[in-house]
Order: C-alpha cells, then structure tokens, then sequence
C-alpha cells in the first residue's frame, strides 16, 4: 500500500517537539500524537508499505525541525519514506483539478484561505495522487479538503489508536493513555 505524509505528520515523525493540531470533536490536542504517528509509521515499515513524501511537505517540514541534516539523513535512509516530486504528470493533475474548480465558480473549493495557499495544498495532493497513494495523512483541514477531492481517504492523528505497547501503566497494571511512550522511537534525530 503506498500512503502520503504531510508535514504535520512528518513533523510529528522528525520533531519532537511540534505543535499538536486540535481534535475538532473535542477541540483539545489529542494525546500522544507522536507515539500514534511513531506506531504508523512501525506498522507501515513491517508490512512493506510505502510513506510518500511530497516535496511541498518535506520542504515545510524542514523548517521546523531542530537539525536539518539529521532530518534529510532520516528520511533519505528509510526504506518507508520516498521523496515524490512536482513533476509533469502532477502539473497535469493539478491543472485539470484548477481548471475545474474555477469553471465551476468556485476556484478555491469552499476552502476560506489564501490563494496561494490553496494552489499549495492542491499541488501536495496532486503529488499524492500521482504517486498512488490511497490514503492521506493530515491534521490540516483545508489539506484534507483537496485530498478527499482527489479520491484519497484522509486521516488525522486523532482517527490512529494508540496501541498498548506505547502505553505506561498505571499502579494497577492496567494500560494509561495519556501518557507518553517511553519506546525508543524509530526515527530520531536529535
């Protein structure tokens, strides 16, 4: 299966220290999202699976990481994660998905944001898109907007469960999960 990060999942996967997007639902950043992504990304890694990686989110990742090299070295020595390009075929998609969005009336899709933002997070789709993904990974609203248009099942930190094996006990032995993993993660990089 090929899937796509955007960079607040990659974010999550390089930077400990990110900022948590809010769960909607409950309006609260939802708990131990860089263990649930750490355990995505576990889960994906033994089964063989593909994490694409466009370059629009690599590059937005890239700022806000503590080492810059470290986090290129990570990526580029994982067997999971590939580097999708803007290439041709993209600009093909891209353009068909603008064309039809302005012919309707509507060039932005409903989604309140700048323009330039909206040609940005349609283009990161349209990289998803081209390079097989099914399934799209993003805490962005406006990004999962352009994806779900795109034909790919979105998900967010809040829809991945948090498995026992990253989970503390309590004094009980039962598992807690609202704590932190003490698992050493796969991807590390500072």
């Amino acid at each position: 299966m090929i899937v796509a990060f955007d960079n607040t999942f990659l974010s999550l996967a390089l930077n400990p220290h990110s900022l948590l997007a809010k769960n909607p639902e409950t309006g609260k950043p939802t708990e131990c999202c860089a263990e649930r992504v750490e355990a995505l990304i576990d889960e994906l890694s033994k089964r063989g699976d593909t994490i694409l990686v466009p370059t629009p989110c690599m590059s937005e990742m890239l700022v806000a990481v503590p080492d810059f090299e470290k986090a290129i070295t990570a990526m580029s020595d994982s067997p999971t994660f590939e580097i999708a390009p803007f290439d041709a075929r993209s600009a093909i998609v891209l353009a068909a998905v603008n064309r039809e969005a302005r012919e309707s009336g509507d060039k932005r899709s409903g989604v309140p944001a700048p323009w330039n933002e909206v040609k940005f997070d349609r283009q990161i789709a349209a990289i998803a898109r081209v390079g097989r993904a099914t399934i799209f990974y993003t805490d962005d609203k406006n990004q999962a907007v352009f994806a779900r248009r795109m034909g790919l099942t979105v998900k967010h930190t809040w829809d991945l469960d948090l498995p026992e094996s990253y989970r503390q006990a309590d004094l009980y032995g039962k598992p807690e999960s609202s704590q932190g993993s003490t698992r050493k993660r796969n991807i590390e990089i500072d």
